[in-house]
């Protein structure tokens, strides 16, 4: 499997276990978190979107400006998650449906975003134990070079905006030892999926159901753009198949951990 930066890693967190909102409280209550297709048979009955937020999204949204950087949003276990954490996550779910939906509705959307963002760092917490709890752990060279492949990609990808890395952490809004923690846990999140995860196998007929959806697809827009060949896309289509087969591994995984910690929200 692929090995996950930190904005790939929060991207990730944040569009598959945004599927286990509405068990927050007590991780018990595994119906919400269905799988995508499970989502599209049950969504009118359950309330869900395609985010597969269940009722929980329909709760009133609260000014997270009033929370105290040190008051306690959530706990899993003993570990507490702080105010400034959950604003973090906030600030960077907003992000995401802000460059996914252009801005549109995002301020009707708050409370499924606060309840994803408070999910999101429930469940990284809940990983995180997991991973210790099975003896893994990051080494400080792999963190290092973590922080160097992290720093070195951001500068490449801004073209020019960033110059270097000062510019980059007062982009991202953390110093180096804040990036370093964060991306040590993202580390350890993904030797724990790898360790627990299979790879997805890809059969000739999905890629073909695949290829013959977006064949059909391209002739009904009526674009005039021409139909490529299956050789032509068929690495794409496999990494899309894998991808959607390795969220749903993931969210099944998650759910089931969750239902083993004392997880309590407080906002």
């Amino acid at each position: 499997m692929k090995k996950f930066l930190t904005a790939i890693l929060i991207v990730m967190l944040t569009a598959f276990l945004a599927a286990c909102s509405g068990d927050s409280d007590e991780g018990d209550n595994p119906e919400e978190g269905q799988e995508e297709d499970g989502q599209e048979e049950n969504g009118e009955e359950e309330g869900q979107g395609e985010e597969g937020q269940g009722e929980e999204a329909q709760q009133e949204a609260i000014n997270v400006d009033e929370i105290e950087s040190d008051e306690v949003v959530a706990t899993v276990n003993d570990t507490e998650i702080l105010g400034e954490e959950f604003k973090s996550s906030v600030d960077r779910v907003t992000q995401m449906y802000q460059q996914q939906l252009g801005g549109q509705g995002i301020d009707q959307m708050q409370a499924q975003i606060q309840q994803q963002a408070l999910d999101q760092l429930i469940n990284r917490e809940v990983i995180k134990q997991e991973a210790q709890s099975q003896d893994l752990s990051v080494s400080d060279e792999e963190i290092s070079e973590e922080y160097d492949n992290q720093i070195n990609g951001l500068i490449e990808q801004s073209q020019g905006e960033f110059e270097d890395e000062e510019q980059v952490l007062e982009q991202v809004g953390m110093n180096e030892e804040e990036l370093k923690d964060s991306l040590q846990t993202d580390l350890l999140i993904q030797k724990y999926l790898d360790e627990n995860l299979e790879e997805p196998e890809v059969t000739d007929e999905e890629i073909q159901e695949q290829y013959d959806n977006m064949k059909a697809q391209m002739e009904e827009s009526e674009s005039g753009e021409e139909v490529p060949s299956l050789e032509e896309v068929e690495d794409s289509i496999v990494q899309q198949i894998q991808s959607q087969k390795q969220g749903q591994q993931q969210q099944e995984l998650i759910q089931n951990l969750r239902e083993d910690y004392e997880i309590e929200t407080l906002v």
